[in-house]
Order: structure tokens, then sequence, then C-alpha cells
């Protein structure tokens, strides 16, 4: 047997109870106390903790909810839910003054998209399909946004994915790039009707 794998000895103190009811617990189970000591840190170590470690670990009970804290959250939260949704809302309207046909929060495999455009290729006959996706909040949790919008152009029957913000000022420049690089172009409510032209009038690879 090579040292490393060699028992050794370790001097551990334990109180005359403990280890009196550990003893007892150790020949019930048929080991010897050695044992039983080594296979109860070999449980916790290994991310299995014994009750009796868990027992003394664990809080007595949870924390009592901060009411206050969670409706100033709710609150927070209900006025930018409203925001997002007004701003979809502008954003419709400006798909209605163009005369763009769509689908509001439609349907793709396993995933939704805040509208699903279709255009007709008059030389073709081919529906193109455009995601747009909205975020009216572009500080918080866009590299999700940009998650969502690349699995969205990998899926069958999307042509694109178009990402339509408020505004550029504080959308991070590198995140624009990385978007930019992805093939989904960043626009503002202003600029949407000129990008969709531009879209639906150029047959590029990405709409083919």
């Amino acid at each position: 047997m090579s040292n490393d794998q060699k028992h050794k000895t370790v001097g551990v103190s334990f109180p005359p109870d403990l280890r009196q009811r550990a003893s007892e617990r150790a020949r019930g189970l048929g080991l010897s106390f050695s044992k039983y000591v080594t296979l109860c840190v070999e449980a916790e170590v290994g991310g299995k903790p014994p009750q009796l470690v868990m027992e003394n670990l664990l809080p007595a009970g949870a924390p009592p909810l901060n009411l206050e804290a969670a409706v100033e959250e709710g609150s927070d939260y209900g006025a930018m839910k409203a925001a997002s949704i007004g701003f979809e809302d502008d954003v419709e309207d400006i798909l209605k003054q163009e005369d763009i046909c769509y689908s509001r929060f439609a349907q793709v495999a396993h995933l939704r998209t805040d509208f699903m455009l279709q255009h007709v290729e008059p030389s073709t006959g081919k529906t193109l399909r455009i995601a747009l996706e909205c975020k009216y909040n572009v500080r918080n949790r866009a590299t999700v946004t940009l998650g969502q919008c690349i699995i969205l152009k990998s899926l069958p029957g999307v042509d694109a994915v178009m990402l339509c913000v408020p505004y550029l000022k504080h959308f991070d420049t590198h995140l624009r790039d990385t978007f930019d690089q992805q093939g989904i172009p960043v626009v503002t409510p202003d600029t949407l009707s000129l990008a969709l032209d531009s879209f639906l009038s150029l047959s590029s690879p990405q709409l083919v």
C-alpha cells in the first residue's frame, strides 16, 4: 500500500455525550467508531452532509418577508412592465401605418417573439418572415435579449431578426456591435420604417 493510501491517525476531541451517541450509532450500523467517523467526513466533503451537520449549519427558520420592500419592488416592476407594453404598442402603431402584415406575440418553435412580420416577395412569391423584438429597458439584461434574438434567427421559418429599442444613447456599444456581427439590426422607432424598407426591398442571403 502506498503512503497516499495509508490511513493516518488524527486526534479528534469529542464531548463525552456525543462520543457515546456516536459509538452506539456505529455499533448499530456494524461499523467501528473510526470507520463511522470516516464515512461521515467523506459524506460531508463529497457534498452530502450527514443529518447532524445539516441540523447545525442550517438556520432555524426562514427570515420574515419584508412586505414594504416587496410592495416597492412590485410597484417598480409594474411601472416598468406598463412602460414596456406601451413601447410595444407604439411599435405596433408604426407597423399599422406602414400597412405591414404582422402577428403580435407570435409563437416560433418554443419561443415567442413580440412581432412576426410577413412580406410576400412579388418576384418569387416567397413569404419572408422577420421576427421583431422590442426592448424598452436597454440597461437591463440586454445579453438575454441578444441570446433570444440569436436563437430566433436560427429557427426554421425565421428569415431575419430585428431589435427595436427606444433609444441608442445608453445601449452598450460593444453589445450593439455584437448584434451587428450576428446580423441583427438594432433600430429605434424613428428608424424602424427605413430599416424595414431595406429588409423588404433587398434580396439578400439572410432573407432567402
